[in-house]
């Protein structure tokens, strides 16, 4: 079958031949496409709308229609975005608070530091203050020197606190002034310093100082002033009274009536009755600041500083002790080892303890090992050697001359103070102790057990205590390490035979 030619231009009818088109006009075309295009759009638009409102009563909800889904879809993106922006800045304010509190104090302690070491004055900023105190530790209570000769130290009425300090500083009564000037601001003494004359020495520490100048002044009186603290041996105060314009006290006249009390001395004062016949006024001649008669002589000299000692709180000790049975020139030996030995009163019974025990016999240790006893008599033989007019150039409580303790040598009236090698205590005091020390002495703490003391060496000045050796040497190893190793040069590390060592035990440099 062939197919049926299609005529141009017309439509095909079924058997015949295709009709012609009409031909159309050209903007009824254009208007018609533009009706039907409206009306598709119109028709979409209707069926969009209710599509959407099927579905909102299908699931029961007020969802949006469909453009509002994707506005809010932007609305989530854009605040997902402002979100993540918002963390950025949090992590980035966090880091650097985060560097703020673990970097920039310690930085900020240094330079504040800084400024205090090059200024002592800025300590009065309060922030100052804090980073200087974070570095103080036991700096404010250790001492200048070694020298106890007491120091006249004036105060001109309206000098600055500043210029005080740069005096003391100048005469070594003062060696850190960054801890004197932190004592001074953190405890209320910057404007408590008093105007006049006081009395210091160079064992003292900042802090002491402070406190010294922060109280009364020297007497005002018109005689010579004196000053004399305790923990001073007879031959100290010998020393010392040289040193003052004294012209009317024979010095060696003195020295015989403090070491030989006559009866006649004995008998103005009956108290004495305490101190054995033979023995010296050691341990008994008052301290403090007072003031003595210009042409006071040897006589009126001891008398004041036995009725100072009278007039002192140790003497209500006598009756006490009596009543509590024991010996009182006992208990003042005792106390002057303490005195010696101890720093910190809270530690003086303890220590007192130690030489209570070794007395007793404490786990068969009889002796007492106690330094500060041999270096008096080390330091009685040396000043024999010299003129009692020399002795206020003499540095005395030195291991200087020592040696190996068990080993030194002493004549024989001053045997009984090679404790190293006899037993039980002295035969008398050796200093004048204060109050603090007869109080532990009178009750010394035995309860512990403990025959060992060792100074820490930290700056606190405070000792740590051992019941046997082993423990000591323990102690030794912890707070020393090598500087502590045992050998013959360092007495307080070494037993002496098969006795304990000296309980101090504190290695020498």
């Amino acid at each position: 079958m062939t197919d049926r030619p299609r005529q141009p231009g017309g439509s095909r009818q079924p058997g015949g031949p295709r009709k012609p088109l009409p031909r159309r006009d050209r903007a009824e075309i254009e208007a018609h496409l533009r009706h039907r295009d409206r009306g598709a759009i119109d028709a979409h638009l209707r069926n969009r709308d209710r599509n959407a409102a099927a579905r909102e009563r299908l699931n029961g909800s007020d969802r949006p229609s469909v453009y509002e889904p994707r506005a809010g879809s932007q609305r989530r993106r854009r605040k997902r975005t402002s979100g993540r922006r918002t963390a950025i800045v949090l992590a980035t304010l966090a880091s650097i608070l985060l560097i703020a509190v673990v970097v920039v104090p310690p930085l900020a302690g240094h330079v504040f530091r800084a400024l205090a070491e090059a200024n002592s004055d800025l300590i009065r900023i309060g922030i100052i203050a804090d980073a200087v105190g974070e570095v103080m530790d036991g700096r404010p209570d250790e001492p200048a020197g070694t020298d106890p000769t007491p120091v006249e130290f004036v105060i001109e009425l309206g000098t600055s606190s500043n210029a005080i300090t740069d005096d003391l500083v100048a005469r070594d009564l003062v060696t850190d002034r960054l801890a004197f000037t932190y004592v001074l601001v953190t405890e209320g003494g910057l404007n408590e310093l008093q105007a006049g004359v006081h009395v210091l020495n160079r064992t003292m520490s900042p802090r002491a100082v402070a406190a010294e100048l922060q109280a009364p002044p020297f007497p005002n009186g018109t005689g010579v002033p004196v000053a004399l603290r305790d923990g001073l041996r007879l031959e100290q105060i010998v020393a010392y009274l040289q040193t003052l314009p004294l012209d009317d006290l024979d010095i060696e006249e003195f020295y015989d009536l403090a070491t030989a009390p006559p009866d006649a001395l004995r008998a103005d004062f009956e108290w004495l009755g305490v101190i054995p016949e033979g023995r010296s006024l050691e341990g008994f001649l008052g301290a403090g600041i007072f003031d003595v008669e210009s042409d006071i002589d040897a006589r009126g000299m001891i008398e004041v500083l036995l009725q100072r000692w009278a007039d002192s709180p140790s003497y209500q000790l006598i009756a006490e002790a009596e009543a509590a049975g024991h010996d009182f020139y006992e208990r003042v030996i005792l106390a002057s080892i303490a005195e010696r030995e101890a720093i910190l009163d809270e530690e003086k019974p303890q220590i007192a303890g130690v030489y209570q025990n070794r007395v007793d016999g404490l786990d068969g240790v009889r002796v007492l090992n106690a330094e500060p006893v041999l270096i008096y008599a080390k330091d009685m033989i040396q000043l024999r050697e010299r003129h009692i007019s020399e002795w206020p150039l003499y540095v005395f409580w030195t291991l200087d001359g020592l040696g190996r303790a068990a080993d030194f040598e002493v004549p024989p009236d001053l045997a009984g103070y090679q404790v190293w090698r006899s037993r039980g205590l002295p035969p008398g005091p050796i200093c004048t102790p204060g109050l603090a020390s007869l109080e532990a002495a009178m009750n010394p703490d035995t309860d512990d057990g403990y025959l060992y003391f060792l100074a820490k060496g930290d700056g606190t000045n405070a000792h740590v205590f051992a019941r046997t050796y082993e423990e000591h040497l323990a102690n030794i190893d912890f707070y020393y390490g090598d500087a502590a190793t045992p050998e013959p040069e360092l007495p307080t590390a070494v037993p002496a035979s098969d006795e304990p060592v000296l309980p101090t035990a504190v290695p020498l440099s």
